[in-house]
């Protein structure tokens, strides 16, 4: 197996035009007879991603050929008012398509189709990534990405607060009702939720966690992705869940409304003390706020008997099936595919690692989620065994739950989208 290192540009006279304005030239390279060089090209979002890749491939040694990685990001050609997903599909529908590429995962039916993946399930380091985030990448029995990192939603607690209140973080369904109802007696509010994930997270974790947590949730999947089993027999507890959130007080939906994920408005609100947790995806950048009391990250405690959350296989690194260096292509993946390099990229992005244990070394507050999410069982934002969609469905029916529709209506609309796209991709 050929390992992957970066050669400095004053040692091999490597020049690599990068950050320019238009397309990047390509690279010149001086060719050592006796060790050849092969240039393997990589396109995605930003550069958080490319240097990530780039600081474990440094330490990596190679004893056969330099194979040479040559990043290229989707902010280079901001000027062009294109998504990352058009400039994708623009340089793989070229002749000069990248050999790596990070695929965003609603893209995977439609790059399977054109023929742009390649299956990865022969790749023997693969078994190295946890039993959830490999299932997230298995699409019609194909392997077509490897996660580098992992995506988890939690609720963030403000612990000091609780303690004001005599109250400890809830483990399960029934003391979170009694926290809830305990903070609002005394004038707090509980869920300070955002009008995006914040309302959907809470409301799929407790309408999927039966499904997920079934011994038989093959065959239960099985039957929702062929239309035999409504969804809304699952998300029906979900909405109601959400729906009694509303009702009890539990969330202000103009609050919630108005309210982006990550904004100002969401942090000040935590941090001055007006609520008692908000909804957060798990990464470092969730705790550099200058929050003055200790804060605690855990899954959702919407179970009877514990916590469960809504995870997804992120930064998903793909192969271009028409890489003139298939092989090398190949073997960039297998070498960034071990426990301890998919650690390391994890740490370098601040999130949650997808290789077996789900590490997340420089998140101490989150121990309590990570610790949940390595059990396996979590409900993915996506599932590639289902033919129609959970993530993006879900946010605006949750939304409009919140602007005054009935759990009726939802439901209905819900397994109306669910029939029509069952039916769009079986034509």
């Amino acid at each position: 197996m050929n390992c992957l290192r970066k050669l400095s540009a004053g040692l091999m006279g490597l020049l690599v035009c990068t950050g320019c304005a238009g397309t990047p030239s390509e690279p010149d390279i001086y060719i050592d007879k006796q060790v050849p060089d092969v240039v393997i090209t990589l396109f995605c979002q930003g550069t958080n991603t490319s240097d990530a890749i780039q600081n474990c491939c440094d330490k990596m040694e190679n004893d056969v050929s330099n194979i040479i990685l040559y990043s290229d990001d989707a902010s280079f050609y901001a000027e062009d008012g294109l998504s990352y997903r058009e400039l994708l599909l623009k340089r793989l529908e070229s002749g000069q398509a990248d050999d790596l590429y990070i695929i965003p995962a609603e893209d995977v039916l439609e790059f399977d189709q054109r023929g742009y993946i390649y299956d990865l399930s022969q790749l023997p380091n693969v078994s190295n990534l946890s039993e959830d985030a490999l299932q997230q990448s298995i699409y019609r029995g194909k392997v077509f990405s490897v996660p580098l990192s992992y995506s988890c939603f939690g609720l963030i607690w403000n612990v000091d607060l609780l303690h004001q209140y005599h109250l400890e973080i809830p483990t399960n369904l029934e003391e979170f009702w009694a926290v809830c109802e305990s903070l609002k007696q005394n004038g707090i509010l509980p869920y300070g939720a955002n009008m995006d994930y914040g309302l959907s997270v809470p409301a799929m974790c407790a309408g999927f966690a039966p499904l997920y947590q079934s011994p038989d949730v093959k065959e239960r999947l099985s039957a929702l992705s062929s239309g035999e089993t409504a969804v809304s027999s699952y998300m029906r507890a979900g909405f109601a869940f959400l729906q009694t959130m509303i009702d009890k007080g539990y969330l202000d939906v103009d609050q919630a409304l108005n309210t982006l994920p990550g904004s100002e408005e969401e942090s000040s609100l935590f941090a001055d003390g007006n609520c008692a947790f908000i909804s957060s995806l798990c990464r470092s950048k969730a705790f550099l706020d200058s929050y003055h009391f200790e804060m605690e990250m855990t899954a959702l405690p919407v179970l009877d008997d514990g916590a469960i959350c809504v995870v997804g296989a992120d930064q998903r690194l793909a192969v271009n099936p028409n890489s003139e260096h298939l092989k090398e292509a190949l073997s960039v993946v297998e070498s960034l595919c071990t426990v301890e390099t998919l650690n390391g990229i994890a740490s370098n992005l601040g999130k949650i690692s997808s290789a077996r244990g789900n590490v997340a070394a420089t998140l101490p507050q989150a121990d309590p989620l990570v610790g949940c999410v390595a059990q396996g069982g979590q409900i993915p934002n996506q599932d590639f065994h289902l033919s129609f969609n959970t993530w993006n469905t879900i946010k605006e029916l949750c939304v409009e739950l919140c602007q005054g529709a009935a759990i009726d209506d939802v439901c209905r609309e819900y397994d109306q989208l669910q029939q029509a796209e069952i039916d769009e991709y079986n034509s």
